[in-house]
């Protein structure tokens, strides 16, 4: 099999105006070009070469047929192929997917990774063709190194399928863990690529997977440098850009600068001591969330701080950074909004709507339990928060009632996110061992990997909790709870209804792979018999009617800054680069 091949170096031409679109049109010239010499050669000397010999037994017509792709296959590289191999290969260039599969799961198995015309794995051919069904054949029966290889012309896959606009197959293989901003022998991105040559829909799919804009090819272009009006104003519409100064001497630094000056005049740049500090509202491992008052427009935040040195300390950057980007990008109804991210020397500081109503965990312990019909106007907004994380690629994995807030209104609103991972594709390629004890999935205990399915197994935890009081297999010993996990008997009261009995059973489901969610994701969920009724656009527009919360009264007198902000100046040895944030 072979590995990730390195990268070869592809030379440009020296002249500041030479024809991108020209170029990459050269160099990806369709893998089924005939070389008539080598034609030749082949008829006359390979066909009876000793290493293809079983070729012609029982396949002489099919041989025929595919000559010209097989001269080309064997006449550009010299490794020897089997028969398996070029069996599989004519099944792909036939988009015939029912012989593909009956290749790939026989044993022995053809070569996937075996290098073809122009050092094209299989994949390449697949994708420049737009053969979506065999691209996924391909990708289920092999590891993900085909994604990431490149052939003779430094192109992967996903470079063939955006020149030649297959959007579906570019949305499996970012999905699948290719690199949006890998490049090409010419330095191009997919994006690049997209714009280049005019691919609208194309271009606006990739822009909202959050690429790297101002990744610069080896002719000195963004992709942005490309485009033409109608998709500058896709990038326009996506990046939220108000300033567009036109002239040839325009600068990438004048085009960013103008942009800032912008938004410095539209927006404040607030610091932390712009917000008086009404009263605490919890407290974590690594820093505490307060109430807030912004003076100068009498509004109310939520503000969680972190302390620096204990998250520098044990390595929890990451998990922080994630947090503010996630929430940086992901605007939704049940979603709670970062409005600005803040640092000083010592501290961190996320800038939140705030949600009066408290959190659930602190209304089950006042109420003991839920009935069916609140418990699933709470669930039917939060499936909505996690389809909307899972459709950008993030996993939460830290679902449970102190972690859904309720705003002034009742509804309920998903908050911290510091567990949560971005790029996760499917339900098994995250690996951290996270998340709170009592909600611990069994794929997570198992260390087996997790993804996606994670989050619908704990929407069935906090479904049990809402409605029986305490979550499944809850003991105190940890022992005990962690057996009881992954091999305890699932004990669901009588006295709830039949539906969300089965709904329960179904989201808790052991196996990742059979559990309600984990092939069509939340649209599996909506359809369940418990949600029979319920219009799901409705619930996107807060037209449900969960029950009214009373709301705290907010305190008159502030806490001193001091005890809360610590040092104001900003030390540059401690600086997160990259946080600060001001919401549009």
């Amino acid at each position: 099999m072979d590995s990730i091949q390195s990268k070869p170096t592809l030379k440009l031409a020296k002249s500041p105006l030479v024809n991108q679109k020209s170029i990459i049109e050269e160099e990806t010239k369709s893998s089924s070009k005939l070389d008539s010499v080598a034609l030749d050669e082949f008829a006359e000397e390979n066909l009876n070469d000793s290493n293809y010999g079983s070729i012609s037994e029982g396949t002489d017509s099919m041989l025929a047929q595919k000559v010209p792709y097989l001269t080309c296959a064997l006449s550009t590289h010299s490794t020897p192929k089997s028969p398996l191999d070029l069996n599989l290969y004519s099944a792909v260039l036939d988009n015939d997917t029912v012989l593909c599969k009956d290749l790939l799961t026989q044993i022995p198995k053809p070569d996937i990774n075996t290098r073809w015309e122009n050092d094209n794995t299989l994949l390449h051919l697949a994708a420049e063709k737009g053969f979506l069904k065999i691209c996924e054949l391909l990708l289920d029966y092999s590891d993900t190194s085909q994604l990431n290889s490149y052939n003779n012309t430094s192109s992967q896959p996903l470079h063939l399928a955006c020149k030649e606009n297959h959007l579906q197959i570019v949305q499996l293989f970012i999905r699948s863990g290719s690199d949006i901003n890998s490049t090409d022998g010419l330095g191009n991105t997919p994006l690049h690529i997209a714009t280049l040559f005019g691919h609208n829909k194309l271009v606006s799919w990739i822009i909202t997977k959050g690429p790297n804009i101002l990744i610069k090819n080896k002719a000195g272009k963004t992709a942005e440098d490309f485009a033409d009006n109608e998709i500058l104003t896709i990038f326009h519409k996506y990046l939220k850009r108000t300033v567009v100064i036109a002239g040839p001497s325009l600068t990438d630094n004048h085009r960013l600068q103008a942009i800032r000056t912008k938004h410095k005049m539209n927006m404040e740049n607030p610091l932390p001591q712009d917000f008086v500090v009404l009263k605490e509202l919890g407290k974590g491992s690594f820093g505490e969330v307060f109430l807030v008052l912004k003076q100068d427009v009498s509004q109310l935040y939520a503000m969680k701080v972190l302390q620096k040195d204990k998250i520098l300390k044990q390595n929890l950057v990451k998990y922080a950074v994630t947090e503010r980007n996630v929430l940086s990008y992901v605007k939704h109804p049940f979603i709670v909004t970062l409005k600005y991210a803040l640092q000083t020397s010592e501290k961190l500081f996320l800038v939140l709507d705030y949600c009066p109503g408290g959190d659930l965990a602190s209304h089950l312990t006042k109420d003991k339990k839920f009935t069916e019909y609140r418990a699933r106007i709470y669930i039917c907004e939060i499936i909505l928060a996690l389809e909307e994380l899972h459709k950008r690629d993030v996993i939460y994995r830290d679902l449970k009632p102190d972690n859904i807030v309720l705003d002034a209104d009742g509804h309920a609103i998903l908050t911290d996110f510091g567990l949560s991972k971005e790029k996760v594709y499917d339900n098994y390629t995250a690996n951290s061992f996270c998340g709170s004890l009592a909600y611990l999935a069994p794929e997570i205990i198992r260390r087996q990997g997790h993804g996606k399915a994670l989050d619908w197994y704990l929407l069935g935890v906090v479904l049990y909790e809402m409605i029986v009081g305490n979550p499944p297999y809850f003991s105190s010993n940890k022992n005990e709870l962690l057996h009881n996990i992954q091999r305890g008997k699932l004990k669901v009261p009588s006295s709830l209804s039949t539906e969300v009995k089965d709904l329960i059973k179904e989201l808790l489901q052991r196996d990742p792979s059979k559990r309600l969610g984990a092939h069509k994701d939340a649209e599996e969920i909506k359809k369940h018999p418990f949600f029979n009724g319920i219009d799901w656009d409705v619930v996107l527009r807060k037209e449900l009617s969960p029950p009214k919360v009373p709301l705290p009264e907010v305190p008159k007198t502030g806490i001193p800054a001091e005890k809360i902000y610590g040092m104001f100046f900003t030390a540059e040895y401690n600086k997160i680069s990259g946080w600060t944030f001001v919401s549009e």
